[in-house]
């Protein structure tokens, strides 16, 4: 098992699968709404290898959220253990909002705080339907500032 962990206090503990074409821990910052960036998990549209996990952590600057739109196209296969979590972070806070597990479909995702960790995992079968997750991302002000 591996540890990735957020300001040294809480840790996710994660099962070595290789990271191939991606990292658990890619850091991105979150631009200014109406601008947004991409994320795609590796080969997207045309699928992603097996036994892999990919993690992306989005921040957004001062008095500003993580708007996400996640979409994803992962097995359909009731056996699949492939997953997309989205958590919420803020310091040594972190909370799961979210976990798609063979879903095909596309959702938004608002953040509570600054900052979100996406982690993409692969089981160790394949589909050709397969085609991973892509994201886009922007930064929203909370009106705080």
């Amino acid at each position: 098992m591996r540890q990735l962990c957020f300001a040294g206090l809480i840790c996710l503990l994660l099962k070595p699968l290789t990271t191939e074409g991606c990292s658990i821990n890619s850091t991105l910052d979150a631009p200014q709404s109406p601008a947004n960036h991409t994320f795609s998990s590796p080969s997207w549209p045309q699928g992603y290898p097996v036994n892999m996990t990919c993690g992306w952590y989005i921040t957004a600057p001062e008095d500003h959220i993580v708007m996400l739109q996640l979409t994803s196209q992962l097995s359909s296969s009731h056996s699949s253990k492939d997953s997309v979590e989205v958590y919420d972070v803020e310091s040594s806070e972190l909370s799961l909002i979210t976990i798609r597990l063979a879903l095909q479909n596309t959702s938004t995702v608002f953040s509570k705080f600054r900052s979100l960790y996406i982690l993409f995992t692969s089981d160790d079968k394949t589909s050709p339907s397969e085609q991973g997750i892509f994201a886009t991302y922007t930064a929203i002000s909370t009106g705080k500032g």
